[in-house]
């Protein structure tokens, strides 16, 4: 696989991942815009701004092949995320000025959420075309220390992603920090299925090798230790019966991600 079809693959599992929420949330403001984004201060603007990033990834973005059917060459594709990276920041005052911790108005909220989310990736993409070589060396890492139960040094190696991604961001969640491990991981070539479902709820993320299966559950806090928390959510609701049919090793593991160091904190685990 060439770095601008890495870049693609990414993009098209980003979209993939986010799309559905992203129209709902477009549908729902633009059709009650009268007693909604109109009330707020520059709501037209907001309103304005909304559209026009939906209708770029619309008509540009949400394909599985970019190149050459929506962009000639791989340099048009890079140029045109960077102008939508800065018309983007350039504009997001209009949001950030609004922002006011649990009193901000849902509408502010959301759309916050999917502008950091939206200017990461398109961040990573750009990185993924500049450090393909980094990229494969990566997964190699990652691989190597899945397939030998070397969980301290994958959280290293996971951690490093993080740290090298650049983060225009102030506000974040535990969605954002999941949407984008397994994307990451994705697009490095795990085979990685988020939101799996069991009978008593869903698993954040499953990876799966021919011996061995890892559970994870993310959690997310301003500045406290959620690791312990995540895997006793694992235990409790016993995730893992649905895999020992498969007479695989199944790890579980408990990720805390922390806003004050924008990256994972730290994590447990447990061998069944």
């Amino acid at each position: 696989m060439t770095k601008i079809e890495r870049v693609e693959q990414y993009l098209h599992e980003f979209f993939t991942y986010n799309i559905f929420e992203l129209n709902d949330f477009y549908r729902a403001v633009y059709d009650q815009r009268d007693v909604g984004i109109y009330l707020l201060p520059k709501g037209n603007e907001i309103l304005d701004f909304l559209i026009n990033i939906y209708l770029n990834i619309e008509e540009n973005l949400n394909f599985e092949r970019l190149i050459p059917h929506r962009f000639a060459t791989p340099q048009n594709l890079l140029y045109y995320l960077q102008r939508f990276i800065d018309d983007i920041n350039n504009d997001r005052h209009l949001v950030d000025t609004l922002y006011d911790g649990e009193d901000t108005d849902w509408i502010i909220s959301y759309f916050t959420s999917y502008i950091e989310k939206i200017l990461s990736a398109f961040e990573y993409a750009i990185e993924i075309y500049d450090l393909e070589d980094e990229n494969v060396l990566l997964y190699q890492q990652l691989r190597y220390h899945l397939i030998n139960h070397d969980i301290e040094n994958f959280i290293a190696d996971l951690k490093s992603v993080f740290a090298n991604v650049s983060y225009e961001i102030v506000k974040q969640t535990e969605g954002y920090y999941h949407a984008n491990v397994f994307l990451i991981l994705k697009l490095l070539g795990f085979n990685i299925v988020p939101e799996e479902s069991t009978n008593i709820g869903r698993i954040d993320a499953v990876i799966r090798f021919s011996r061995k299966i890892y559970i994870m559950e993310f959690k997310f806090s301003e500045d406290s230790d959620d690791s312990q928390e995540a895997l006793n959510q694992i235990i409790d609701k016993d995730y893992a019966a649905k895999y020992r049919i498969d007479n695989l090793n199944i790890y579980e593991i408990g990720i805390s991600f922390n806003s004050k160091i924008r990256n994972i904190r730290t994590y447990k685990e447990s061998i069944l």
